[in-house]
């Protein structure tokens, strides 16, 4: 799932194709689907997310 995050602050314009319909995450369920979605709204990505630390 980390790898999968840290994917999606690198290249959020995946992440807006997944919101849309016009791609998917393979191998990641509903649930954690809308888990990721629900955890990146609000938030501005520009590369990084200033809260998490991925490099752990």
């Amino acid at each position: 799932m980390q790898e999968i995050v840290s994917f999606l602050v690198q290249h959020p314009e995946v992440l807006k194709q997944v919101i849309h319909g016009n791609a998917s995450l393979i191998g990641v369920d509903h649930d954690e689907l809308l888990t990721i979605i629900k955890a990146f709204e609000g938030i501005e990505l520009q590369g990084k997310v200033p809260l998490w630390n991925l490099n752990r």
